[in-house]
């Protein structure tokens, strides 16, 4: 991505990577999209992050200062592995 991709797209793409690679942190978002992980660029990222919570597409967590990704539907899955197991 060379910086020519703005707004849904570059929320799809974020998502999409997500559904790949999870967790995922911001970092590794950035540098998979070929940005450079600048402080800039993360806030970007965390900002598309936040809407695609909104939009009940993702889990993230802070970790310490990080912050983690991973789709919605593992979080399902593993909800629903826990109520087998008991």
């Amino acid at each position: 991505m060379k910086g020519s991709i703005k707004g849904k797209d570059l929320r799809k793409r974020i998502y999409k990577h997500i559904e790949r690679r999870w967790p995922v942190h911001t970092r590794d978002i950035a540098i998979a999209l070929g940005l450079e992980p600048d402080n800039g660029n993360i806030k970007k990222i965390s900002y598309h992050l936040r809407k695609l919570e909104k939009e009940e597409k993702i889990i993230t967590k802070r970790i310490g200062k990080a912050l983690v990704a991973w789709p919605q539907e593992i979080e399902r899955l593993r909800v629903i592995n826990e109520l087998l197991r008991s």
